[in-house]
């Protein structure tokens, strides 16, 4: 697990793709952080990175710019999908229209199927 003071990290693996949970606040001082976690994924053998929004209580704009660019980074050989339900994350995503740019899912298993993987077998 990664932390930050106003934000956690934390990584799993379903087969090949990778899941980064992040919890709390994503902004200009912690989004750094996520995109070097994200990176440091996309540089290794993973079919679909998943960042999963669920525990996220505020997403400034510049973690809505990190997505949209680790979207276009992991689009040539990498699946992506993003997790966010309700008003500090699915509601700012929708409300710019990037629900047509990123696959956007209310629940994780949602996005695991989303990328062609089965919801079990998690691991850390």
């Amino acid at each position: 697990m990664t932390a930050h003071p106003h934000m956690t990290i934390s990584t799993t693996r379903n087969g090949s793709v990778a899941v980064l949970s992040v919890n709390g606040e994503v902004d200009m001082t912690s989004a750094p952080l996520l995109e070097q976690e994200a990176l440091a994924l996309l540089d290794t053998d993973i079919s679909g990175l998943i960042v999963d929004l669920s525990g996220v209580d505020f997403l400034a704009s510049m973690g809505i710019a990190l997505l949209v660019e680790l979207s276009k980074r992991a689009a040539d050989n990498t699946g992506f999908a993003v997790v966010a339900h309700g008003s500090a994350t699915a509601r700012p995503l929708e409300l710019l229209g990037l629900g047509e740019v990123l696959a956007i899912h209310p629940k994780l298993d949602d996005a695991l199927v989303g990328l062609g993987t089965s919801p079990e077998g998690v691991s850390e």
